[in-house]
C-alpha cells in the first residue's frame, strides 16, 4: 500500500487526529469489516500505532459517526466505516431477491449464501433477519430437515404456480398438472388435484373437452387467455397447409384462404412498427408497438400471435425479458407471451 494514503476527514468534521483520520480512510477503503490487527497490518506508515492508540484512534471514530464497531465471527469485535443497518439493507436486498427469483424455495443455507454476508461479520444478525422477513410476510418458510424459505408459502404456492405455469397458453389438464408439479416439488399429487379444481370452481382457469384429430382432449386455459384454446389445434392446422402446400397452393394464398380476404394483419403490425420507428429510434417497448391507433382494437391474444408470427418469420427482433416473473402481473401481461414462459419487451424491425 501507498505510504501517501490521504487523511479522511470522516464526513467533512474538523478535528482528527491523525491516527483517527488514517484509520478512517482504510475503513472506507475496505471492502468488508475489518479488526484491529488487520488494520495495523494496513497501516501506510511507520512506526505502526500502538494497539491501545489504534483502538483509542477507532473509538474516536465512533463517537463522531465516522466508523461503527460490529460483532465479528467468534465474538470478536471488528470495525466498519458502515453501520450494522446498512450491511443488513443489502443482505435484505439480495435474499428477497434470491428468494423473488427462483422457481422454487430456497434452502436456509443457500439463502444465507445469497446475501452475501461478510465472514468477518457474526451470522447471528443476518439469521435474524429471516425471521424477521417471515414476520413482516416478505418470506414463507417450508418446514423439513432443512428449512426452506420462498415468495409463497406452502398452502398458496400451489394455486399460483398452476396459473403461472398455464400462462398465456392452453394446455390438457394432464400435461398442465404434470408441468407444475415440476416446478415445485414435495406437494403431494392430491393438493394438486384439489387446487386445479378449486380454480376451475372460481372461474379463473377454464375447461373443456376439445376432439382434435378424433381424440377427446381435457383442455385447460386460464380465464383472461381462452383464446388459446385455438392454439391447441395448430398441429392439426399446420398439417392441413402442408397439405394445401403438395397441393400447389402458395403462401399467399393460403394466408388469404385462412384469414377470409381480410387484409392482412401481419403487413398492418410491420407497417406500423416501421411508422414507429420513424418517429422512434429502434428498440422500441412492445408497449409502444401495440398502443398504436391502428392496432388499438386488437385482442392482446391476437396482437400477441401476429407479433410472434412476424418475430418467427425473420421479419422483426423481440428481446425476451430476463426475469418476467419479477415484474407485476399488469406489467408482465403488456409483453408479448409465447405461451411458453417466454416474455418480449422490446422490438425492431429487420426487413
Amino acid at each position: 500500500m501507498s505510504g501517501n494514503l490521504p487523511l479522511f476527514d470522516a464526513g467533512g468534521e474538523a478535528g482528527l487526529s491523525p491516527a483517527a483520520a488514517v484509520a478512517a480512510a482504510l475503513l472506507h477503503s475496505a471492502a468488508a469489516p475489518l479488526a484491529s490487527a488487520q488494520l495495523r497490518r494496513l497501516w501506510p506508515s511507520k512506526p505502526l500505532p500502538k494497539p491501545a492508540a489504534l483502538e483509542a484512534a477507532l473509538e474516536e471514530l465512533a463517537q463522531r459517526g465516522a466508523a461503527s464497531r460490529l460483532p465479528g465471527r467468534g465474538g470478536k469485535p471488528v470495525w466498519s466505516a458502515r453501520p450494522l443497518a446498512a450491511w443488513l439493507e443489502d443482505a435484505r436486498e439480495r435474499i428477497l431477491r434470491a428468494a423473488g427469483g427462483s422457481p422454487q424455495p430456497v434452502k436456509e443455507k443457500d439463502l444465507l449464501a445469497a446475501a452475501g454476508w461478510p465472514k468477518e461479520l457474526d451470522p447471528a444478525p443476518v439469521r435474524e433477519l429471516l425471521g424477521r422477513l417471515e414476520q413482516e410476510g416478505a418470506l414463507k418458510r417450508w418446514p423439513g430437515k432443512t428449512p426452506s424459505w420462498w415468495r409463497l408459502g406452502p398452502e398458496e404456492s400451489v394455486g399460483e404456480i398452476l396459473l403461472e405455469t398455464l400462462g398465456a397458453r392452453a394446455m390438457s389438464r394432464a400435461e398442465w398438472l404434470r408441468a407444475a408439479r415440476g416446478r415445485l416439488k414435495g406437494a403431494p399429487a392430491e393438493r394438486w388435484k384439489q387446487a386445479a379444481d378449486g380454480l376451475i370452481a372460481q372461474g379463473r382457469v377454464f375447461q373443456y373437452l376439445l376432439r382434435i384429430d378424433g381424440k377427446k382432449v381435457e383442455a385447460c386455459a386460464r380465464a383472461e387467455h381462452r383464446a388459446a384454446f385455438l392454439e391447441l389445434y395448430r398441429p392439426m392446422l399446420d398439417r392441413l397447409k402442408d397439405e394445401w402446400r403438395r397441393l400447389g397452393a402458395s403462401e399467399d394464398q393460403i394466408r388469404r384462404f385462412l384469414t377470409g380476404g381480410a387484409p392482412e394483419l401481419e403487413e398492418l403490425l410491420f407497417s406500423e412498427l416501421k411508422k414507429l420507428e420513424l418517429e422512434s429510434p429502434p428498440p422500441n417497448p412492445v408497449s409502444f408497438w401495440r398502443a398504436r391507433p391502428a392496432l388499438r382494437g386488437l385482442r392482446k391474444e391476437e396482437f400477441d400471435r401476429v407479433a410472434l408470427e412476424l418475430f418467427r418469420q425473420g421479419r422483426t427482433y423481440m428481446a425476451p425479458h430476463d426475469h418476467p416473473m419479477l415484474l407485476p402481473e399488469k406489467e408482465r401481461h403488456g409483453l408479448v407471451a409465447d405461451g411458453e414462459g417466454n416474455y418480449y419487451v422490446s422490438v425492431t424491425a429487420r426487413l
